[in-house]
Parts: structure tokens; C-alpha cells; sequence
């Protein structure tokens, strides 16, 4: 008898191990994060007047031009190291890997007016909240009490960023980046969605697909 319910009791504990392990493997395949910095590579499209150039998203037809590249945070990190100044991102790799960074071309060749507005634009998530642009005053934190780097970083911000309305002459183009908070868990995929676009009194909302790379 007593061998028996020695048995008995291993087969339970037996039983226990094998739900807590499969417990354990349902809430980390609920839970799906990156690792490390979220880089972002273009989906190419499908949709007319959209194709896909040299790593870049580009959305055009005969009065314009608007393209899209994901851009690695290594690179604006390195960017502000060679320029000497500060960055309105934070100093270091390790902080400016904490925002996604597209770099956003405008060409206008009509004779109209275009305009942009960057703080209409979004990265839209399926199943959550749109990720909003960085705007300058989101910045200031990095500057701490020194009023003297906080205006050096919101000048440079301002001079590689979409902050305000831009506006893109006939004949001329614009090339800044859009800036947003890389989010804590990596999406499948995001669409930058450009909402509040006009070439004269014409408005325009192209959209542009992104995913993530695989996590190492």
C-alpha cells in the first residue's frame, strides 16, 4: 500500500511540474517583447503611386514627391558626436535608441504651395494607441536647469526635426526627420499615416508601412 501511494503522490508532483512549465511558456508567448532597440525596415507597397527606392518608401505623382526611410538611432547618435552639438535626444547611443527616427523628404514640383503639418502625422499600432511625433517642448527634460543647453538643443531639434508646419515652396524640396517614442513592445507592423498634407487647396494623407527587424 505505502508504495503505491509513493505512486500516487510522484505521478501528482509529476503532473504539477508539467502545468507550472506550460503556465510559464503561455505567459511569455502572451507577453511578446524586443529585445534592444527597435529598428524598422519599409514594407514595399502595393498601392498606386507608391514604390519602393533605395530603402525608402516613396509616395509621387507628376506635382509631388513624398518618401520615407527608416533611419538607425546609431546614425543620429553619430550625427550630433561629429557636429559637436548637443543632442535634443540625449547624449549617447543608449538614449537616442529610445526614439524611432524616419527620415521625411518633400519634394514639391507644381506651382502650388505645400504644406505639412508633422504634429497631425502618426504611427498607427493594430490593437492600440497611434504613437504621436516628438514635439520640441517634449525635449526640455534632457537639459535639466541649464537654460542656456536647453535652448542649444531646442534650436537643434528644430533645425533636423519636423516640429512645425512646414512649408515646401514650388520647385524646392525639405528633408527632416519625424521623431517618435520607440514603444515597450515591438509591434508586427506600423503604418505612418501623414494626415494633414495640402498641395494648395488638395489634401493628400499617403501612408507608409514599416516592421520591425527580428529581435537578436
Amino acid at each position: 500500500m505505502g508504495s503505491s501511494a509513493e505512486s500516487r503522490d510522484n505521478a501528482r508532483r509529476a503532473r504539477g511540474m508539467i502545468l507550472l512549465a506550460a503556465l510559464a511558456l503561455t505567459a511569455a508567448c502572451a507577453t511578446p517583447k524586443h529585445q534592444g532597440p527597435l529598428l524598422l525596415h519599409p514594407v514595399p507597397p502595393t498601392g498606386e503611386g507608391y514604390a519602393l527606392e533605395q530603402g525608402a518608401l516613396v509616395f509621387s505623382d507628376p506635382e509631388l514627391s513624398v518618401s520615407v526611410r527608416p533611419w538607425d538611432y546609431r546614425l543620429v547618435a553619430e550625427e550630433f558626436r561629429i557636429s559637436g552639438e548637443p543632442s535634443p535626444f540625449g547624449d549617447g547611443e543608449e538614449a537616442v535608441s529610445k526614439f524611432l527616427f524616419l527620415r521625411v523628404r518633400l519634394e514639391n514640383r507644381s506651382a502650388r504651395t505645400l504644406v505639412f503639418n508633422p504634429m497631425r502625422a502618426s504611427l498607427l499600432r493594430r490593437g492600440d494607441s497611434p504613437l504621436l511625433p516628438v514635439e520640441n517642448s517634449d525635449l526640455f527634460m534632457f537639459a535639466g536647469e541649464n537654460i542656456a543647453d536647453a535652448e542649444t538643443r531646442s534650436r537643434t531639434f528644430r533645425r533636423v526635426s519636423f516640429d512645425a508646419a512646414a512649408t515646401v515652396r514650388p520647385g524646392q524640396s525639405l528633408e527632416r526627420y519625424l521623431v517618435f517614442r520607440a514603444p515597450a513592445v515591438a509591434p508586427k507592423q506600423l503604418v505612418l499615416e501623414l494626415d494633414d498634407l495640402w498641395l494648395g487647396s488638395t489634401s493628400l494623407t499617403p501612408h507608409f508601412t514599416l516592421e520591425p527587424f527580428p529581435a537578436k
